[in-house]
């Protein structure tokens, strides 16, 4: 067991009083599970984890964590691959009991708690026939996604997460409640809206709802012969797309889809998945080129609900596994690039292991680089090598090899990387920015936690 030092055990005894929620310390038997997050290889012991009820929860724990002088970290889904939810010997907030969503369907908007997860978002606008651009596994938390910019399928047409929120409501580091929006204490809201966090708890969120029932959506399965092929034909195609279509490419090793001959399971292959939230006929014109060519061993597109389509990757992604991510930014897909890629399909380090590449552009670049702090606007393209294994004997030899082909890339590489899917080992994110954007969050957290109670990236 970690030694708890005694001002936070003083923090502890404070908020197992007056907390409406529940406090759970190390020798609580729910404690070994609780600090756990999604990634497995993440293994930190907070001092205490702080399930909070409601808004007031959160403002008493900050209040009582800043009064003793102890840090705090805060968790909502706990996806992040770095495992930035939590943190040795610090106080981790959890939200996980604050998951309520309201639509507002003549606003065309909803109000989000800061707990929530996609799957909850999801449901709740589908039932009003809206939606808004959310992430691409429905257990990811709303909170970790936003705050590092929020890439998704409707990106294109709809632009990032943080594009489309429209306000949050935030506990700041001294317990007082904030609103930040356009108009109201606007350089927060800048700051929030891809800075990673590290300036309050978000414990609402308001995101601008767009109709939408049904998307033109599915995958095409092709062996990893076909990788240079297809990774070239999706480059050409990403170039001129139109917004209303975003795709990822994925080179893995076959999952056990129904419509995939079983003799392929497991094997290497190449993956287009594709999306198209426009006019569904326009959409089967636009999507042929990315199904004419080469020899797919299977594919399945066709009309679904876009809330079917957002819990389709679920079963790739389950908790409890190992992973070491790397990812890497692009202006362009360069054909060393694609060789890299290409040739990287038959030497994934394990059999759960996968590349992902997928394109930006469309809305994603229409805002301009100063109204927000994410960094990667004009990005083209980028790459997240994950890697993933059960089996933590086998988690150096898989970082190894990550890292390796994450070398081979960094000629090729944009300087800096997206938030949401940062590793382990990338450091502090502000490191990674541009001096000016890295000046202007460092003084936002100046100002809004000059303690520096929040552990943050």
């Amino acid at each position: 067991m970690h030694t708890i030092e005694s001002s936070a055990i003083k923090a502890i005894d404070a908020l197992s009083r007056r907390l409406r929620g529940t406090v759970m310390r190390p020798e609580d038997p729910r404690f070994s599970i609780g600090r756990r997050v999604w990634n497995a290889a993440i293994d930190r012991h907070p001092a205490a984890l702080v399930v909070c009820d409601d808004a007031e929860d959160v403002a008493l724990a900050i209040r009582i964590a800043a009064d003793h002088g102890t840090a705090v970290t805060v968790r909502s889904g706990g996806h992040n691959v770095a495992g930035r939810s939590v943190a040795d010997g610090a106080l981790l907030i959890d939200l996980s009991r604050m998951r309520a969503v309201v639509v507002n369907e003549r606003a065309k908007a909803a109000v989000v708690q800061g707990g929530a997860l996609w799957h909850d978002v999801d449901l709740a606008t589908a039932r009003a026939g809206l939606a808004t651009t959310g992430g691409l596994v429905s257990s990811t938390g709303v909170g970790g996604f936003t705050l590092g910019g929020g890439t998704g399928w409707l990106m294109r047409r709809h632009g990032l997460a943080i594009d489309n929120l429209l306000a949050a409501g935030v506990v700041l580091a001294d317990g007082r409640f904030a609103r930040a929006s356009v108009t109201e204490n606007a350089e927060l809201f800048y700051g929030l809206r891809g800075g990673a966090g590290g300036l309050g708890i978000v414990t609402s969120f308001e995101f601008r709802l767009h109709p939408l029932r049904q998307v033109l959506a599915g995958l095409i399965v092709r062996p990893a012969t076909e990788a240079s092929d297809t990774l070239r034909t999706f480059r050409d195609f990403a170039s001129t797309a139109p917004d209303e279509f975003c795709g990822v490419m994925v080179i893995a090793h076959a999952p056990p889809l129904p419509f995939l001959p079983a003799s392929w399971y497991g094997e290497p292959v190449i993956i287009s998945a594709l999306c198209w939230c426009g006019e569904p006929d326009a959409g089967e014109r636009a999507l042929e080129p990315l199904q004419r060519f080469g020899s797919p061993l299977a594919a399945h597109i066709g009309p679904m609900p876009y809330v079917q389509w957002q819990h389709m990757l679920d079963g790739s992604a389950p908790a409890g596994r190992q992973q070491y991510w790397k990812n890497a930014t692009c202006d362009v897909l360069s054909d060393e690039v694609i060789s890299l890629l290409a040739s990287a399909a038959n030497d994934l380090p394990t059999r759960y292991s996968e590349i992902h590449l997928q394109h930006l552009g469309g809305a994603v670049a229409q805002v301009a680089e100063a109204d927000t702090a994410f960094a990667s606007r004009r990005a083209g393209f980028f790459v997240n090598l994950i890697g993933v294994t059960p089996w933590a004997e086998e988690l150096p030899e898989l970082r190894r090899r990550v890292r390796r082909l994450y070398d081979q890339l960094t000629p090729y590489a944009l300087p800096g990387l997206l938030p949401n899917f940062s590793g382990q080992d990338d450091g502090g994110l502000t490191a990674r920015l541009d001096a000016a954007r890295a000046q202007r969050i460092g003084s936002l957290r100046q100002r809004y936690d000059p303690h520096g109670l929040f552990v943050s990236g």
